[in-house]
């Protein structure tokens, strides 16, 4: 029987990945694209299901492009998430995290056209030809 890899501690930060956003946002070039696409398939990321009320069915928030097209929004920690959320709000965050490719992966279980990550700072848009690809 295969080995379910353990879970992430809420305290979780996919410092890879947030590292490269920074350095691509700083300097936007192949080079740095490249190490964004890899770093984004690796470690963990927090997708938010606030408002879910069955934990065995968990329901995914989702954003809209400026054409009103559905994005998936993830997130390199539980902290990020929660400054995409209004402060008043904040308390009542919901979150999960998962392994990176699944939730990569979860792209292709609707018509989204992007992911962003950490929409409440650096907010960093990769389109869906280059998750799934």
């Amino acid at each position: 029987m295969a080995r379910r890899a353990p879970a992430f501690p809420k305290s979780y930060s996919n410092r890879q990945l947030r590292k490269a956003l920074e350095t691509f946002a700083a300097l936007p070039n192949r080079t740095t694209l490249d190490a964004l696409l890899a770093a984004m398939r690796t470690g963990g990321l927090v997708v938010d299901i606030t408002g879910t009320t069955d934990a065995a069915d968990p329901r995914l928030r989702t954003l809209l492009s400026t054409e009103g097209e559905p994005v998936l929004p993830l997130f390199t920690s539980i902290a990020e998430l929660r400054l995409a959320v209004p402060e008043e709000a904040r308390a009542e965050a919901q979150a999960m995290i998962l392994p990176a490719r699944e939730a990569l992966a979860l792209v292709e279980t609707a018509d989204f056209v992007a992911v962003q990550f950490d929409p409440g700072s650096i907010g960093q848009v990769i389109k869906r030809d280059y998750v799934t690809g």
